[in-house]
């Protein structure tokens, strides 16, 4: 599924080699694929949400920055990539000085899931059924294609979430979710990749 990814999908502003690099990297450890889940949206759309976690986890000489034009559409999506950008977990897993690039992947994968299913915790928790109902019967990330009658409707759905994710972002459960996910990602890389084979 990570085959699906394109430059048009992304929510950040990237180049044609950052895709195709993540793409090297899946295809190398496909055997981890199983870590994308399906959530609030398919797992699909969740290898998108892998791909911009691991843009965020390129260092910052990277300079990749949010796409402006996508703001509009997917604010929801902006909201939790900033908290996610500034958590402390996150931060230091940026920050480790002996992370390769299998950590960093594994660690999208891990943050792909775990954001995945903290949005749909916050639906069900704020019973925002119908919302969910209507995510999952598009494709996500393509939403800002679709006629203008429904890309209305979108907006209107990323408006309720934004301030309901608001509120539940004044709790602690996201960062929770993120330190889960980044000691999961951890302990699966030392256990593959650093503890010696017998």
């Amino acid at each position: 599924m990570y085959k699906e990814i394109t430059v048009d999908r992304s929510l950040l502003y990237i180049e044609q080699h950052h895709v195709d690099t993540f793409q090297s990297i899946a295809e190398k450890m496909d055997e981890y694929s199983y870590l994308v889940r399906e959530g609030a949206i398919s797992k699909e759309d969740a290898w998108i949400i892998a791909f911009n976690a691991w843009l965020m986890l390129l260092p910052d000489e990277y300079d990749i920055i949010q796409s402006v034009d996508k703001i509009l559409y997917y604010s929801s999506n902006f909201l939790i990539y900033n908290a996610v950008k500034k958590n402390i977990h996150f931060q230091n897993l940026k920050k480790r000085r002996d992370a390769t690039p299998e950590l960093f992947y594994l660690s999208s994968l891990c943050l792909a899931t775990g954001i995945n299913e903290w949005i749909l915790f916050v639906l069900k928790k704020y019973n925002q059924i119908d919302l969910l109902n209507r995510l999952k019967k598009i494709k996500y990330f393509d939403a800002h294609k679709r006629p203008e009658k429904e890309i209305q409707i979108f907006i209107a759905d990323q408006a309720k979430f934004v301030k309901t994710a608001v509120k539940e972002l004044s709790t602690n459960s996201l960062s929770v979710t993120i330190k889960k996910c980044c000691d999961n990602a951890y302990f699966l890389y030392k256990e593959k990749f650093l503890e010696p084979k017998s």
